[in-house]
């Protein structure tokens, strides 16, 4: 599987040119190594801090993902009907005048 967000790592510094060369990248802002987006992720198991959290994360994501698209999607709904009964509530006042 490959990574659909950044994943930190726990790398020794002993080891990080091998995480480098799985792919690995290095944040100078938190210290850290990670996984980015796109690269799979089992060859770097033994540096992650526990794979089911990793797991629930990219879960988590893309249920996060799902719900914008849902809440988008009703949103304009929503929107449709408000401009619609504006529109009717415009027109009638226009007839009163």
């Amino acid at each position: 599987m490959s990574a659909t967000i950044n994943i930190n790592l726990k790398v020794p510094f002993n080891e990080k040119d091998q995480a480098k060369s799985l792919g690995a990248r290095w944040n100078a802002e938190t210290r850290l190594w990670y996984v980015p987006v796109g690269v799979e992720i089992a060859p770097f198991n033994k540096w992650m801090s526990s794979a089911p959290s990793v797991s629930l994360t990219q879960t988590a994501c893309e249920s996060i993902a799902q719900a914008k698209a849902d809440i988008n999607i009703s949103l304009d709904d929503e929107m449709d009907d408000i401009n619609a009964r504006l529109r009717a509530a415009y027109e009638l006042n226009e007839d009163a005048f």
